[in-house]
């Protein structure tokens, strides 16, 4: 089920706090897209009308060249920045550090990817290997991601999960600490969900067993009927004869 071709690329990158952001003085710098209103949003943005948006990556460090959709099936960390950008430089070692933390508890249930509207990808790859990068790398193509969820400016962190639900809104660059207690308990919310989704599955197999058990029961019991019925045939013929 799981849909790991995920997001990578987008143009702008995002400077404004949503809901249950963490503000860490992000400065905003031009985007490639324009925010659906003037005003700082204040609520979650979901998955679009058009379906889940596919991002291209590139290949990279920890990245393969192809696409990646979000929503997918767990939760995704996307990373808006401009490799010129000095806060940009600065979060990537720490989101390093939370990201291969998490990892190692949570595994495919987690997906990172950065996006920026930079499109060189030799240049790229260089400042990907420079500041730490190993996860996926994307770039601005098509339907944007940061349009998609009122992203404008960069460095910004956004939180998403499998509904395509923006649970978070960071701008700046947060320390690794305060990326993992965002990201965290987003991450044991997703497998609560998934273990009820199991959970349902299996209650839905079982009466599904039960029925066939009982179909079956039928079944043999009027095979046995039929075979007593036989046998009394028999033996009133020997009676008889």
């Amino acid at each position: 089920m799981k849909r790991r071709t995920l997001l990578a690329g987008v143009g702008s990158v995002g400077v404004l706090a949503g809901a249950g952001g963490i503000l860490s003085g992000a400065v905003p710098v031009d985007s490639f897209t324009e925010p659906r209103s003037g005003n700082t949003p204040t609520e979650t943005t979901g998955e679009t009308d058009d379906g889940p948006i596919e991002l291209e990556t590139i290949e990279a460090t920890g990245s393969e060249a192809g696409t990646l959709e979000v929503p997918n099936d767990g939760v995704t960390v996307a990373m808006f920045f401009a490799p010129s950008c000095g806060n940009c430089q600065a979060l990537m070692p720490e989101l390093r550090a939370a990201r291969d933390e998490l990892k190692e508890e949570y595994g495919d249930d987690l997906t990172v990817v950065s996006i920026t509207p930079e499109q060189d990808h030799d240049e790229l790859r260089e400042w990907w290997d420079e500041h730490s990068g190993n996860w996926y790398l994307g770039f601005h193509s098509g339907r944007s991601l940061a349009s998609s969820y009122q992203v404008v400016g960069y460095p910004v962190v956004i939180i998403i999960d499998e509904n395509g639900e923006k649970h978070r809104h960071m701008t700046g660059n947060p320390d690794a600490r305060k990326l993992k207690y965002a990201i965290e308990p987003e991450l044991e919310a997703y497998r609560e969900r998934a273990a009820e989704t199991e959970s349902e599955g299996d209650g839905e197999n079982e009466t599904d067993t039960d029925g066939e058990t009982e179909n079956e029961s039928a079944a043999r019991e009027t095979e046995t009927a039929n075979e007593s019925e036989r046998e009394s045939g028999e033996s009133d013929e020997t009676e008889t004869n």
